[in-house]
């Protein structure tokens, strides 16, 4: 698989365990699972808010997670989209490059300062 079909799956997958730990603390599979029946001393934990908020918290982590990681891959195809249309316009950032108009630039360095 390609690295665009990596990076779908990773996001995908950390949307959806977001998703799961998010809600599922909070529906009745959380309520009747295998470890309250078969450790019923465990119960208070497992239904104690706070473990419950824990869990939920792990999965907007998981969400932030995924959503940033689209973010930066969009940021970084702009970046890369804007370097090439410079390289192609013959912009490179070298110092024998054309500066742009010394007005306009003085002016919006003094209205900057105001």
């Amino acid at each position: 698989m390609g690295n665009r079909q990596w990076f779908v799956l990773y996001v995908l997958v950390c949307l959806e365990v977001g998703f799961f730990l998010m809600l599922v603390p909070w529906s009745a599979v959380w309520e009747r699972n295998y470890f309250l029946e078969a450790f019923p001393n465990l119960r208070p934990v497992l239904l104690s808010p706070t473990l419950r908020g824990a869990v939920c918290g792990l999965g907007l982590a998981n969400i932030y997670l995924g959503v940033t990681e689209i973010l930066n891959r969009l940021r970084a195809a702009s970046d890369a989209r804007a370097v090439h249309e410079d390289e192609r316009e013959g912009r490179d950032g070298s110092p024998d490059a054309p500066e742009p108009d010394s007005a306009a630039a003085k002016a919006l360095a003094a209205s900057e300062e105001r």
